[in-house]
């Protein structure tokens, strides 16, 4: 079995891991899709487990370094709205932050 090493930027909050996220989950999945031209406001919030769930990261932009390839982080886009859509979640949920809002460099293996 081979292992794939990945790297993420990844725009978000770092929230302490919770044995039940169902309720998180029911409210991600009750937001309104994405469409092709989304409502001005609106923000695409997704949910990323990082290894076997030891990192849980509510997110709001992702981007995929491939290997060999390096990136400023000044130049990776913030929203502004994206701090307003996190933190109102975790604000919602009782979700407390240990880290962000921010860019987060995500290693994975799978």
């Amino acid at each position: 079995m081979s292992v794939k090493s990945s790297v993420y930027a990844i725009y978000g909050i770092a929230i302490a891991p919770s044995h039940d996220l169902s309720a998180l989950h029911t409210a991600l999945e009750a937001r309104p899709a994405e469409t092709a031209s989304p409502a001005p406001g609106f923000v695409r919030v997704g949910l990323f487990r990082v290894g076997d769930s030891e990192h849980i990261i509510l997110g709001t932009a992702c981007e995929e370094l491939e290997p060999n390839e390096y990136r400023p982080m000044s130049d990776l886009d913030i929203d502004p709205l994206w701090n307003d859509a996190l933190l109102s979640l975790t604000e919602q949920h009782g979700l407390p932050v240990l880290s962000g809002p921010s860019w987060l460099l995500v290693h994975d293996l799978s």
